[in-house]
């Protein structure tokens, strides 16, 4: 007659069980690691749009102050540089409408196209990144 030893588990079996843990548990923690860098790039790309319609405003300001370039902060973790190039201007203008005042502000003034080269950089959370943009910006010039 054959006896058999139900006590307990193999050595073989609890090989393969600490594989399978194991195995599962370095799944885990790179997948864990992978979404959390995907958070950071989405967190920072976030950021860079959320900023730019206040840094557009900043330079949109820093033009009609007769500014050709200028750099800032917004926040804490982004950066941006910029600098504008005269692409076309108008003859002299006798009147132009005030945005202030909602009527006419007589003078000489004459229309101006710049073209805005725009570099946002943002450094925070382990990333860091850079865009640049370029558009054309309209303004008055006395």
């Amino acid at each position: 007659m054959i006896f058999l030893n139900n006590k307990g588990f193999t050595l073989i079996e609890v090989l393969i069980s600490a594989l399978i843990l194991f195995t599962v548990l370095s799944l885990g923690t790179f997948a864990y690691r992978s979404s959390i860098g995907i958070v950071d790039r989405f967190i920072a790309t976030a950021g860079l749009s959320d900023a730019l319609p206040g840094i557009i405003a900043v330079v949109k300001q820093d033009l009609l102050a007769h500014k050709m370039e200028g750099s800032g902060r917004q926040g804490k973790d982004i950066q941006y540089k910029w600098f504008a190039k005269e692409m076309k201007s108008s003859k002299n203008i006798i009147s132009s409408y005030d945005e202030a005042t909602g009527g006419l502000e007589y003078g000489h003034f004459r229309l101006k196209l710049n073209e805005i080269h725009l570099t946002v950089s943002y450094h925070g959370a382990g990333i860091d990144r850079k865009k640049q943009y370029e558009y054309n910006e309209l303004s008055w010039v006395r």
